[in-house]
């Protein structure tokens, strides 16, 4: 009895600790939204247009660079330690982070042009 109670409760921590990171990525993914910069929007924009013209060598730089200030970003004010920045945690964040940046100039760009995406 006691034997399969450690065994399910074994499977239960197991199963739930995908989704717990999962909450944890979007928790730091909204902390980064939140804490996000024209400068982000603008090295996002510069990021799109240099891999749109196939320029993958200056894309891959500012991608670099807007990596760095996302991960700094997310130590000084959301509270992800060094050690997770590699984890598949902060890739997760990072992906919805980078996603959010790239809906902004999207909408600024169709705004622009009088189209707006509602």
């Amino acid at each position: 009895m006691i034997r399969m109670l450690c065994l399910g409760l074994a499977a239960a921590c197991l199963t739930a600790a995908p989704a717990v990171a999962e909450d944890r990525s979007e928790q730091v993914a909204t902390c980064m939204i939140s804490h996000a910069t024209e400068a982000d929007i603008s090295q996002m924009k510069q990021l799109m247009l240099l891999a749109l013209q196939e320029k993958r060598d200056e894309a891959t730089g500012v991608l670099g660079s807007l990596m760095l200030t996302a991960g700094l970003s997310a130590s000084g004010n959301c509270g992800v330690g060094f050690d997770e920045v590699g984890t598949p945690m902060f890739e997760y964040a990072m992906r919805l982070y980078g996603e959010h940046l790239g809906t902004k100039v999207l909408e600024r760009s169709l705004d622009a042009m009088g189209l707006p995406m509602q």
